[in-house]
């Protein structure tokens, strides 16, 4: 059985890790609502799945039924540091630079935290004798180490020099810099006001 398990599972590796990551990019799609963003963060996704091999290869750990599954729950977990960046950026109006330092300001300390609480969870693993257990804490560890890096380091290099222009209800309901926060409200006042004032000309006239 264990023969005929290591003539078969590249093939269930390349496969399920291919379907994996045809799924990230449509569901990103949808969600974000905008190709070129779901692009950016497909291939940060893309590239951390490609570095959490080799770091693999480098830690000596082979291809087998039990990494085959920690690396496609790996991809699930991945996408979700880049797709809250990428997400938040397109929520957000001004140029490039501007909308990728408020987004991180905005989600940068939530996606951090995430990150740091799933690798606390599987922190006490890495003292298990169990290979499972082993092999779970070591590609939890580079999941969230090259998940963290990829989409708060990378991405958001990307956003700011090859990002999409923002949601149009972002740019609709934006407040231009050098415009005071109540000078809408304040126009608008004075325009009701002045209606006002000429109605009660007429009346009089």
């Amino acid at each position: 059985i264990r023969r005929e398990t290591f003539k078969v599972i590249y093939q269930e590796l390349s496969l399920n890790v291919s379907l994996c990551l045809v799924a990230v990019l449509v569901i990103t799609t949808l969600l974000i609502g905008h190709p070129g963003c779901s692009g950016l963060v497909f291939v940060c996704v893309l590239m951390t799945v490609i570095d959490i091999l080799g770091c693999m290869w480098f830690w000596g750990l082979v291809i087998d039924s039990v990494s085959v599954i920690q690396t496609v729950i790996a991809i699930g977990l991945c996408v979700d540091y880049a797709a809250h960046v990428g997400h938040c950026f397109m929520t957000k109006a001004g140029t490039r630079e501007e909308r990728i330092t408020a987004c991180l300001a905005d989600v940068g300390a939530a996606v951090l935290n995430g990150g740091v609480s799933t690798f606390l969870a599987v922190l006490l693993l890495s003292q298990s004798q169990s290979y499972v257990f082993r092999v779970l804490f070591q590609q939890f560890f580079l999941t969230v180490v090259l998940g963290l890096g990829h989409g708060m380091i990378l991405l958001p290099v990307l956003l700011a020099t090859f990002g999409p222009q923002c949601y149009a209800s972002a740019e609709k309901h934006a407040v231009p810099v050098d415009e005071p926060k109540g000078s809408s409200e304040l126009e608008a006042g004075l325009e009701i006001a002045e209606v006002g004032v000429n109605s009660n000309l007429k009346i009089e006239g």
